[in-house]
């Protein structure tokens, strides 16, 4: 196919899921089954959390639609035609899809701090888009235990030191699936990136005296800028760095 014809496919494609994803991660949001949202507190019973309590299915609007569509869909256009210009089709339309998926669970986190375990799924499930880019065939399960340890390892860290859950189930669950998709050096990258814009934006936020001693952050909406920065610049490089 001629290369000009193929670039304007690629092209066309990142517009159109840009357009389809942005809109659609609002609207995706807004229509979430309230009772997703429910946990088992420490007396058995399910709960809300408290921004959700008083609000039914019907609520349209729990993130509003302007500007945050338009953020969306500006951020889904760049980054479409970004890859369109530097990947293959299917890596374009594999990151898109991932990403749409992590944006959910990353609003998730940071509003109410609680992952639909759908997401979590939807996310693993994706991982199948990136099986023909991995250099040995075991990597995805590599990369999922892996990811899992690191969780395991900062759980326990936080339970010994400061004697509190310092990282949740939630985050268990999305380093796993994230280990699927980019493999036991890739999670490695991916995880570290995220802990170091969590900890670079945490000092910001302490110098400004904006946070509160026990206060800690969601860590998912990290992930995803760290998951951003990985497609783009460092996926086809990272046998590199590690090796």
């Amino acid at each position: 196919m001629n290369t000009y014809i193929l670039l304007g496919i690629k092209i066309f494609t990142a517009i159109v899921l840009a357009v389809i994803f942005g809109n659609g991660s609002v609207v995706m949001f807004n229509r979430i089954p309230t009772h997703w949202f429910e946990e088992i507190g420490e007396d058995g019973q399910k709960s809300l959390p408290p921004e959700l309590q008083d609000l039914g299915d019907g609520t349209r609007q729990r993130l509003p639609s302007t500007p945050w569509k338009y953020v969306f869909t500006g951020y889904f256009g760049i980054i479409g035609i970004f890859l369109a210009l530097r990947f293959s089709l299917q890596y374009e339309i594999a990151v898109l899809f991932v990403l749409a998926i992590v944006l959910e669970m990353a609003i998730c986190d940071g509003k109410y701090r609680i992952v639909p375990d759908t997401f979590s799924i939807l996310l693993a499930v994706s991982a199948l888009g990136f099986v023909g880019f991995q250099e040995r065939w075991w990597e995805p399960v590599a990369g999922a235990v892996t990811g899992g340890f690191l969780v395991l390892i900062v759980y326990f860290f936080g339970k010994i030191i400061y004697r509190k859950e310092i990282i949740g189930g939630a985050d268990l669950k999305f380093f796993a699936a994230l280990g699927l998709i980019a493999g036991s050096g890739g999670i490695v990258i991916l995880f570290l990136g995220t802990q170091l814009l969590m900890g670079v934006h945490a000092l910001t936020l302490a110098l400004r005296k904006r946070l509160e001693k026990n206060h800690t952050l969601p860590l998912i909406p990290y992930g995803f800028a760290a998951l951003t920065v990985y497609f783009l610049f460092l996926w086809d490089v990272i046998s590199f760095i590690i090796f």
